[in-house]
């Protein structure tokens, strides 16, 4: 581990002064060498909810600069510390806590403890979030199954319980809490027979059971034997619809469609109104459309067919659950995506003007809203929106924003805002020289 005790230091002097801009600007330098000290994460989270309180409109966090479009696990966790800062909210402790974990998945297993602290603090704050406790649950099991400490265990069992307890449809928490249950039940017993506990669990086949049936199924191997238990189960219990699912999912995952979608109609079954089985069953016709059209392509055969059949599949598919589900923005913005690959601007538009409210989903839609007013020939209005999604972006060299500053330009032009367009076109070329046309197009604006 680097030795960042200076830095730290430095960092709780700015804290005890309230020096914000000092702590961030610190602790952006130690995530960059190690971002596996938690005393590091420790100050910045005190540091963002004294921000917070404070009340404060500027940003925080304002000397990171790292690309939204990257790849790097690190990289990508620096930019949800990033957006952390800029509105400290119990949903942003889960996007960096999940991000951490991917770090740690890559192999930089430290992080999972900076993973826990985030979905820690997410969990204090008393609000209920299923995805942070079904990560904090299995990132206990993970530090259990290299820890065999019966306390990690003992998290992950209260996390996954307490995810039981406030959605009790969740399709998976009932089932692992039992095999965690028979888990921690075969550590106290190879406790109480003189601590040779590993050797126990290895040869005993209920706790076989629950070692493969929560193992994070990599191969198609996995897959089997998790399927074999999974069968087991349903002979004993056919009604089980959290197994069938289960079972459906696994399928899926190996590209088995066929075998998903009968444990998907067994589960549909036996819960006609359960709406996720609905969709599931959904993204089956779905990829298995795109399947299709992806040999006809490796064919070189006519695809024209097949892309109009699979659009129209996916149209209908989103407006399901926009009706189903009209508060779920991501269906809309799904749905509004494929409306304007059929060129229909104005239902897409009318989605998009939906989802723009969406945090999550704001940036996006203010592009593609930049694109139906263009076609609508509202250019004013399409202006404002390409001019609000760079106002959002995190790194304008970015592919996306390039994109979208060259058609604010183009618009600008068209408008007759001669300043305007100059100024977009000089920024697109002191990013990248070669982008389309842009260096001919400023020079005839500037001639104009």
């Amino acid at each position: 581990m680097v030795d960042l005790s200076k830095h730290i230091a430095r960092a709780k002097q700015a804290l005890d002064r309230r020096n914000y801009d000092l702590v961030f600007e610190v602790v952006e330098q130690c995530i960059d060498v190690d971002p596996t000290q938690l005393d590091v994460h420790r100050i910045f989270v005190d540091a963002c909810k004294r921000k917070a309180k404070e009340g404060s409109g500027r940003s925080l966090l304002g000397t990171l600069s790292m690309p939204a479009m990257s790849r790097d696990p690190q990289k990508l966790f620096l930019g949800a510390i990033k957006r952390m800062a800029k509105a400290y909210d119990p949903r942003n402790l889960v996007e960096v806590g999940d991000a951490a974990a991917k770090c740690a998945s890559t192999g930089l297993k430290p992080m999972i403890e900076v993973a826990i602290f985030y979905l820690e603090e997410q969990r204090a704050t008393g609000l209920f979030h299923e995805k942070a406790l079904w990560s904090l649950a299995n990132l206990y099991f993970e530090r259990y199954r290299s820890s065999k400490a019966i306390e990690d265990l003992d998290k992950a069992l209260t996390s996954v319980k307490t995810l039981e307890k406030n959605n009790p449809n969740h399709p998976e928490a009932s089932q692992t809490a039992k095999n965690w249950e028979a888990m921690r039940s075969m550590g106290q017993r190879g406790q109480a027979a003189g601590g040779d506990y590993r050797n126990q669990l290895a040869s005993d086949d209920k706790a076989r059971r629950a070692e493969v049936m929560n193992r994070q199924i990599r191969t198609v191997e996995d897959a089997r034997e998790v399927l074999k238990f999974i069968d087991e189960d349903l002979q004993a219990t056919p009604d089980d619809k959290s197994m069938w699912l289960k079972k459906g999912d696994i399928h899926k995952r190996i590209a088995e469609s066929e075998a998903a979608r009968l444990a998907f109609q067994k589960a549909q079954a036996l819960d006609p109104n359960d709406f996720t089985i609905a969709m599931r069953l959904g993204d089956l016709q779905i990829e298995d459309a795109k399947r299709s059209l992806q040999q006809l392509e490796a064919a070189k055969q006519d695809t024209v067919g097949a892309r109009k059949s699979l659009i129209a599949l996916e149209i209908s598919e989103y407006r399901k659950r926009v009706e189903r589900q009209p508060t779920d923005m991501t269906h809309r913005y799904n749905l509004g995506l494929r409306l304007l690959q059929i060129q229909d601007i104005d239902g897409a538009a009318a989605e998009f003007q939906k989802t723009v409210s969406d945090p999550k989903l704001r940036r996006g839609s203010h592009r593609y809203l930049g694109y139906c007013f263009t076609k609508k020939n509202l250019l004013d209005l399409a202006q404002q929106q390409y001019t609000a999604y760079l106002a959002l972006v995190d790194d304008d060299q970015a592919d996306e924003a390039k994109e979208v500053r060259y058609l604010r330009a183009r618009v600008g032009e068209d408008l007759g805002k001669k300043a305007d367009a100059i100024a977009d076109y000089e920024r697109l070329l002191a990013i990248d020289l070669a982008y389309k046309d842009a260096a001919s197009r400023l020079n005839q604006v500037r001639q104009a």
